[in-house]
């Protein structure tokens, strides 16, 4: 994971600034703050990013919760997390006219480079544009300090011309995001691929309505489309590559059925997977 890095004055930032720490996009982006940089009260993880081909630094559940939806989404094609908020002076006449405190260091006192949770690239129908997200729990928002810095990206992006929101999830954007979890883990870094003979037979199998995945399991094997050590993740690969579109909104892995909504049409090419 390496070391954390000290951020706590103005060459602090410059070097992190040369080291090109906030800048890029893509597999080339590096997060103004990791994992190992920064306390936090959250569950903090590493999560392997199918579209960016990189690990992205989420300093909380909730913003893990959130990465999983947006990164399923077809628009989406790339999130940069703890994305800075440039120049310095910019957030400090933002807060200045908003009448608040600007986020200083706690132990330095020293004004900090604020961040903003997650910056979705979107391809959209008028070309790519972009969404700012702060993710905060719900309980959060009863905190004045929270909504003041909040207000200070709010902003600072609206200045911008981007799209600001925030998300505080919910029950069903819970059990959402973990089954795309549950989908799309096998195939991050290590990922699995199946053939098209594969992938069309089992495709030939389904159609729209319940099943219960021990069954299906059970019938692919019965068909020799897949192995018993492959089956399983098959179904998931054909849940994370789009193959089919399935009911998200009950937990799959704890129900153990699968609420089958869209089944692809027959697939060309020789092989599917991520790479």
């Amino acid at each position: 994971m390496g070391r954390g890095r000290k951020l706590e004055s103005l060459d602090d930032f410059e070097r992190a600034l040369k080291n090109k720490y906030g800048i890029g996009q893509g597999s080339e982006y590096k997060p103004w703050l990791r994992v190992q940089d920064v306390k936090s009260k959250g569950t903090r993880s590493l999560i392997y990013g199918r579209k960016s081909q990189r690990h992205h630094h989420m300093m909380s559940s909730i913003e893990s919760e959130h990465f999983y939806l947006a990164e399923f989404l077809n628009s989406v094609i790339d999130i940069r997390e703890q994305f800075p908020l440039f120049p310095l002076n910019f957030t400090q006449k933002v807060s200045k006219i908003l009448g608040v405190e600007h986020p200083k260091h706690p132990k330095t006192k020293e004004p900090i480079i604020m961040t903003t949770d997650q910056l979705l690239t979107i391809d959209s129908p008028q070309g790519v544009i972009y969404h700012a997200i702060s993710i905060k729990p719900e309980d959060d928002l009863g905190d004045l300090r929270v909504l003041q810095k909040i207000d200070i990206e709010r902003v600072c992006w609206e200045l911008l011309g981007v799209k600001f929101s925030y998300f505080t999830g919910n029950e069903l954007t819970r059990v959402q995001s973990s089954n795309l979890h549950w989908a799309t883990s096998p195939f991050r870094e290590n990922p699995t691929s199946f053939s098209n003979d594969q992938v069309n037979c089992a495709l030939s199998v389904l159609v729209v309505r319940q099943y219960s995945i021990e069954d299906l399991c059970n019938q692919l094997v019965s068909m020799n489309i897949a192995s018993h050590d492959d089956v399983l993740l098959l179904v998931r690969f054909l849940i994370a590559e789009k193959f089919i579109d399935v009911d998200l909104s009950t937990n799959i892995p704890e129900s153990g059925v699968i609420d089958v909504k869209y089944v692809a049409g027959h697939q060309g090419g020789v092989l599917y997977g991520t790479s």
